[in-house]
C-alpha cells in the first residue's frame, strides 16, 4: 500500500486524516495448508477408455465406499478353489492339484482388475517340472508340464478394435523401454542385464527378432491365443464397461463436495487477522501508531515459530479480530447422504455388507436378503473365471498325455445367516443328500482336520480305556459310522450284540 493519507476539505478546519487499512501477509507453514493432492475439477466422465479405467483406480485408491465394496466382492467371490477328480486317476489328480494354490492368488488379482477395468488379458509360461516336486505320490522320473509365472497385462498397454464382423482384436503397446533393452540390452537406469536379455531371446524368439527390425520406437503386436476375459460390452464400443462406471458421476460429485470442505477449512487455518486502531471518537491521526503495531507483530513472527500469546502493548483504541468463513457447510454432513446413497446403488452393493449395519435398526430383512444382489454379480465373475480354468486344464491334459481331467469348483459363498445355513445343511444331511465333508465346510470347519484329530483322540480313549462319548437320544446308529452297540468306530461289534 502507498503511503498517501486522505485529506478532506472542512471549511477553515484543519483537515483531519482519516483511518486507513494495510494488509500485513502472514507466511505460514507448508503444513499448516490442506492438500487434496491428485484433484478432478471436472464433473464429466471421460470418453476414452485409458482415462476411465485410471479414474476408476483413483477413486478405489481414495474413496472408502468404493474401495471397501471391490474388496469385498473379491473376497466373498473367491473362495477356496477345489478341483472333482472325476474319472482322473490318482496321479492325474494330483497333478492339477499342484496349482490351486497359485491360480487361487492369480485369481483374486483377477477379479480385481475385472471390476476396475473389465478387460483381464492372462498369460502364463508353461514349466516342465518333475513330478515329485509337485507332489510326494508322484513319481519323479515322470516329467509333466505345469502353467508358471502366470500374470496379466496391464489394461493402459493394450487396444482393443472392433472388425466389421463385430469381433475383438486385442493388440498390446510395447513401451519404449523394453524397445532400447531388447536392442541395447540396457535398462533406463543404464545397467545392462545379460541374462534378462538371454531369457527374452530364449522364450520370445519372434518377438525379439520384429523389435530388432523395427523401424522407429513405436510397435504395437496383435496378440494371438488368448483367452481374454470381458465384463460386459456394448456392440457399438470395442472396450468392456468398468464395474464402476455407473458411480463415477456420484464419486465426482462427492469428490468437489470434499474439494469444498477443504478449500473452507485452509480458509479457517489461514484466516484473517483484522487489526483495528482508532474509532469514530479517536481516529488514528499518526502513521507511527499503526508501525509500532506491526513491528510487534512481525517480531514474533520473524523468529521461525508462530506464538500462541500476543503481548501487544497499545492505546484503548486497538482492535484485534481474526475473520473467519462461515464454517456451517463444512460441518453438516447431510450433504453427503444422498450422493453416498446414489455411490451404494450404482455399486450394487448392500450398506449392510460393507459396514455390517444398516442406516435404521427397523429395517426389515438381514444380510440374507441383502445378499442377493451382490451374489449374482459374483456368480458371474466365478463362472467366467471357470470357463478359463476348463480351457487351461484342457491345455495341461493335451501337453501330458493324460486321459482325463478334472472339474474345478468354487467352494460355496457363505452370505447367509450361519444359523440358516447350519439348519439347511442338517437337514440335508439327515436325509442324506449332503456328504460329511461339505456340512462342515458350511459350519466352517475342514474335514482332513476333524478327521485326524478324531483319529488321535480313539487312540487316546482306547489306551486309557474312556468310554465313547454317548449316543444322542432318537439317534440313527448309522452316523459317525457308529457300530451297533455302542463302542468306537474301529472297534467291531460282539457276536452278543449281533443277536441283539
Amino acid at each position: 500500500m502507498d503511503k498517501k493519507t486522505t485529506k478532506v476539505a472542512t471549511g477553515n478546519k484543519q483537515p483531519i486524516k482519516l483511518a486507513k487499512a494495510t494488509v500485513n501477509p502472514v507466511v505460514m507453514d507448508d503444513k499448516s495448508v490442506l492438500f487434496t493432492g491428485y484433484v478432478l475439477d471436472e464433473m464429466q466422465i471421460p470418453a476414452d477408455y485409458q482415462k476411465l479405467v485410471k479414474m476408476c483406480r483413483f477413486f478405489y485408491m481414495h474413496d472408502p465406499i468404493a474401495g471397501t465394496v471391490m474388496n469385498k466382492i473379491v473376497d466373498c467371490a473367491i473362495t477356496p478353489l477345489t478341483n472333482r477328480k472325476a474319472n482322473c486317476s490318482d496321479e492325474e489328480y494330483a497333478v492339477y492339484n499342484s496349482i490351486l494354490d497359485l491360480l487361487q492368488e492369480f485369481f483374486r488379482n483377477v477379479c480385481l482388475e475385472y471390476l476396475l477395468s473389465g478387460l483381464v488379458v492372462p498369460q502364463y509360461e508353461w514349466a516342465r517340472t518333475r513330478g515329485s516336486d509337485l507332489s510326494p505320490t508322484l513319481d519323479s522320473r515322470r516329467r509333466v508340464y505345469v502353467p508358471d509365472n502366470i500374470w496379466f497385462r496391464d489394461p493402459a498397454s493394450l487396444t482393443v478394435k472392433l472388425s466389421p464382423l463385430m469381433k475383438r482384436y486385442i493388440y498390446v503397446t510395447i513401451d519404449v523401454n523394453t524397445i532400447q533393452f531388447i536392442r541395447t540390452g540396457k535398462l533406463p537406469d543404464g545397467t545392462k542385464d545379460e541374462e534378462m536379455l538371454k531369457e527374452f531371446e530364449e522364450n520370445y524368439p519372434e518377438f525379439v527378432k520384429a523389435v530388432k527390425s523395427l523401424k522407429g520406437t513405436k510397435m504395437q503386436i496383435k496378440l494371438e491365443n488368448t483367452r481374454p476375459i470381458f465384463s460386459r460390452t456394448l456392440p457399438e464400443n470395442p472396450y468392456p464397461i468398468p464395474y464402476m462406471e455407473n458411480a463415477l458421476e456420484s464419486l465426482l460429485h462427492k469428490r468437489n463436495l470434499r474439494k469444498m470442505d477443504y478449500s473452507i477449512a485452509s480458509r479457517v487455518i489461514a484466516a484473517i487477522q483484522l487489526i483495528k486502531l482508532g474509532s469514530d471518537d479517536f481516529p488514528c491521526t499518526d502513521e507511527s501508531d499503526f508501525d509500532q503495531i506491526k513491528e510487534q507483530i512481525n517480531y514474533r513472527t520473524s523468529t521461525g515459530y508462530a506464538e500462541r500469546i500476543y503481548q501487544l502493548f497499545a492505546n484503548h483504541t486497538l482492535t484485534i479480530q481474526w475473520v473467519f468463513p462461515d464454517t456451517q457447510a463444512m460441518l453438516n454432513r447431510e450433504k453427503y447422504s444422498s450422493v453416498e446413497d446414489d455411490i451404494i446403488a450404482g455399486l450394487g452393493f448392500p450398506r449392510t455388507l460393507i459396514t455390517g449395519e444398516t442406516l435404521r435398526s427397523s429395517t426389515a430383512g438381514g444380510s440374507d436378503f441383502a445378499a442377493f444382489s451382490p451374489i449374482a454379480t459374483m456368480e458371474t465373475i466365478r463362472d467366467k473365471l471357470l470357463e478359463w480354468t476348463k480351457v487351461l486344464y484342457k491345455e495341461m491334459q493335451d501337453k501330458n498325455g493324460f486321459q482325463n481331467r478334472p472339474i474345478p469348483a468354487w467352494s460355496p459363498m457363505k452370505l447367509y445367516k450361519l444359523l440358516d445355513l447350519n439348519n439347511i445343511g442338517a437337514s440335508i444331511y439327515k436325509e442324506g443328500s449332503l456328504s460329511r465333508k461339505t456340512r462342515l465346510e458350511m459350519q466352517g470347519l475342514d474335514f482332513d482336520t476333524e478327521v485326524e484329530r478324531k483319529t488321535e483322540e480313539a487312540k487316546v480313549y482306547k489306551k486309557n480305556k474312556l468310554p465313547d462319548a454317548p449316543a444322542l437320544p432318537f439317534s440313527s446308529p448309522q452316523i459317525g459310522n457308529r457300530p451297533r452297540g455302542g463302542g468306537t468306530p474301529t472297534e467291531e461289534p460282539t457276536v452278543a450284540e449281533e443277536e441283539n
